[in-house]
């Protein structure tokens, strides 16, 4: 409600709202609301559906432009996320602007919070799965270039089978809608002390007033909603004034969750506490961090979080939470060990035995490497830059404290292979590979049965300078899943091989088990696509792509969009993507964005730009190591510009530098001018052979 009314008032607006919308919507009755809003049950009549009507305070209304309220909705219903309430129709009725929501069956955050009994805090992994889909909602937003400006428990709502968040871009279209005053169309807060964003929630840039607010904002009020959730208590819960609460944010630091939380995974805590960083540029870069943090400490299934138990003993039984086909385990089985569990690492209980563990596996909590380990180990599974070094640093500072810490040198070179694979210059790639095979070996001298370190050892297999030996990458991957079947990451690059290799439903099955284990995985999903696009499944590629946005790897998003778009025939949206992806990331890895672009030009009969494109994709590109996939799309090129032999070269090249996939070149379209050329027919009789051993072997 927007404030104290009289019965009468009241009854008399919600006769007009309904005569306003008569025909369209058949109120059922009001459901509340705060200061920007009173919010009304509703049948949509034409579609006889139950839809939550939100009608605009009048107390908002002083110099707002509702047609710039309309248009900045109208950009926030294009978000279609399963964490996120859609907003489905925005109108004017009785004089003030609305919207419509889905009808959620369930209740808010903040209602479940205010059930739980004074000083009680939710069940652990229940509220780290509210979190994660928190995160997911604003990482698929940000991508989308949508802020939401004011997470708080109240637009959090919990339905059967996920956490949603409602109001995504509302306070950012009121903020624009302003048409006077110092903050106009650009504000966090309006007059009559009515906020656009909510203090105990506000991030410090929101509160100083700044015009320049980004994705960062909702980060910090993120990082507030998981303190509380996890602490049990706001993170500044002694200020008794919201002058006292503003200022809080401002300047002072909460206590660590270290303290307030001591239970909670110190990788969980870290990124609480990373999220509550007054400076926006010390916060993680995106919500996708968020997202992989937290999915590396959902346990899958009570037997294994049983097994984690330190000390041998039995657990207490505890309820458990269902969601979906995953079942989560409540905190009072040790999160600390869940989280391990989740990030493939096993918890060796001193004193027992656990089946498929070295005996001479060490107890990680007594390893003075522990936490620097456990940083570098959510880091290192980002292939991006930043990540990867940070990661890098964490490790080796792991090792420094505790050189025989097995884990901390398997991910250690796991991150050296990354680096070579996707970043560093030629220069350093034969040192960073040497370091990583030196640190594989060293991780299995410490430990023979690592899962890690031979997980490690297939990555460093799987590269150009070994010139993608499947075969052996593929073993290596099964020897890891065979000590360590909980191994996400395992699966997923087992998966990746196989889709390169034309082996599509085992990549599928493989990815499916990767998520699984870990649905944060959202490198695994983003493939998922791939596999459907080289399946000749172009809608349902592009639909995948579309909802799983990598914003740590801006490179293979842009890609593979644009690809699956050029696919469909829309090549305007395609081109428009490409042009977009390489003004601002010009340094386009792996030449990938100008192979696509060398495709459009090609196919649009631009035949010199188009050749133009493909040596910028190859000055670019080489060295990287999925150039194949540029290597690939150059050949398309030269095939829809009638190069042949042009074009048979570079599917050479693509096959022997890690692409040999043949059922993608027996279905591609774009090939279809090679069909008879003998050059073709005898790569393609060579593919199918190596393809039909594979499919018998591996």
């Amino acid at each position: 409600m927007s404030g104290p009314q009289s019965s009468s008032g009241t009854d008399d607006f919600r006769e007009r709202l309904e005569r306003a919308l008569s025909g369209a919507f058949r109120i059922e009755r009001e459901l509340g609301g705060g200061g920007m809003a009173r919010v009304f049950l509703a049948e949509e009549v034409t579609l006889n559906r139950r839809v939550v009507v939100k009608v605009l305070s009048s107390e908002l209304m002083h110099d707002l432009s509702v047609e710039r309220f309309a248009r900045e909705i109208r950009l926030s219903a294009r978000l279609q996320h399963p964490n996120i309430v859609p907003l489905l129709a925005s109108g004017e009725a009785a004089n003030v602007p609305y919207y419509t929501m889905p009808f959620i069956e369930g209740e808010s955050l903040r209602a479940r919070l205010t059930r739980l009994p004074a000083g009680q805090r939710m069940l652990q992994m229940q509220s780290i799965e509210i979190l994660r889909d928190v995160a997911r909602a604003l990482n698929y937003a940000h991508r989308q270039g949508v802020v939401h400006r004011d997470i708080k428990p109240e637009n959090v709502l919990l339905g059967n089978d996920a956490a949603m968040v409602a109001d995504f871009g509302v306070a950012k279209a009121l903020a624009a809608a302003r048409t006077k005053g110092p903050e106009a169309g650009n504000s966090t807060l309006t007059q009559g002390g009515l906020s656009l964003g909510t203090p105990a929630y506000m991030s410090p840039e929101q509160v100083a007033g700044d015009p320049a607010v980004d994705h960062r904002a909702d980060l910090y009020s993120w990082g507030v909603l998981a303190y509380e959730l996890l602490s049990g208590a706001h993170p500044f819960a002694d200020r008794r004034s919201v002058q006292a609460l503003l200022t809080a944010h401002l300047v002072e630091d909460p206590r660590p969750m270290a303290d307030a939380a001591p239970d909670v995974a110190p990788v969980i805590a870290a990124v609480v506490m990373e999220c509550l960083r007054k400076n926006p540029d010390e916060r993680p870069l995106s919500a996708d961090a968020i997202v992989n943090a937290l999915g590396r400490a959902t346990a899958n299934d009570q037997q294994t979080a049983s097994a984690a138990v330190v000390g041998g003993t039995s657990p207490t039984r505890v309820p458990t939470i269902k969601r979906g086909s995953r079942l989560l385990v409540p905190g009072a089985l040790g999160v600390i060990a869940i989280a391990l569990l989740a990030l493939g690492i096993t918890y060796v209980a001193r004193g027992t035995a656990t089946p498929g563990v070295s005996a001479t596996s060490k107890a990680l909590d007594g390893s003075a490497g522990y936490d620097l380990y456990l940083l570098g180990k959510v880091r290192v599974s980002s292939e991006n830059p930043a990540d990867n070094d940070a990661a890098i640093r964490s490790l080796r500072q792991a090792i420094a404290a505790d050189p025989g810490l097995a884990p901390a040198h398997a991910a250690l070179a796991r991150a050296y292979t990354i680096k070579a694979f996707y970043f560093a210059p030629d220069s350093e790639k034969k040192q960073l590979n040497e370091d990583a095979e030196v640190a594989v070996e060293k991780a299995l001298a410490l430990d023979p049965r690592s899962a890690e370190a031979h997980f490690a050892r297939g990555l460093l297999l799987w590269t150009p300078g070994r010139r993608f030996p499947h075969d052996q990458a593929v073993r290596a991957y099964r020897q890891a899943l065979a000590l360590d079947s909980t191994l996400d990451e395992a699966h997923h690059q087992l998966g990746v091989i196989y889709f390169h290799v034309g082996l599509f439903d085992r990549a599928q099955a493989e990815i499916e088990k990767a998520l699984a284990i870990n649905s944060g995985n959202t490198l695994a999903r983003f493939r998922l696509g791939v596999i459907d696009m080289y399946r000749g499944e172009y809608e349902r590629a592009y639909g995948t792509f579309n909802s799983t946005p990598l914003e740590r790897n801006p490179t293979l998003w842009a890609f593979q969009t644009a690809t699956a778009l050029f696919r469909l025939g829309r090549t305007d949206e395609a081109t428009q993507l490409i042009d977009k992806f390489l003004n601002d990331y010009p340094s386009d890895e792996g030449g990938v964005g100008h192979s696509v672009r060398a495709m459009l030009l090609a196919k649009a009969g631009s035949r010199s730009d188009a050749e133009a494109e493909i040596g910028k994709a190859i000055s670019m590109g080489r060295g990287f190591g999925h150039f194949h996939h540029a290597a690939y799309n150059i050949a398309s090129a030269y095939a829809l510009m009638g190069n042949r032999a042009s074009a048979v070269q570079w599917l050479q090249a693509a096959t022997d530098e890690g692409f040999p996939c043949y059922p993608l070149l027996v279905s591609d379209k774009q090939l279809d001018s090679l069909r008879s050329d003998p050059a073709f027919v005898t790569l393609i009789r060579k593919l199918k052979r190596d393809w039909s051993e594979r499919e018998r072997s591996l």
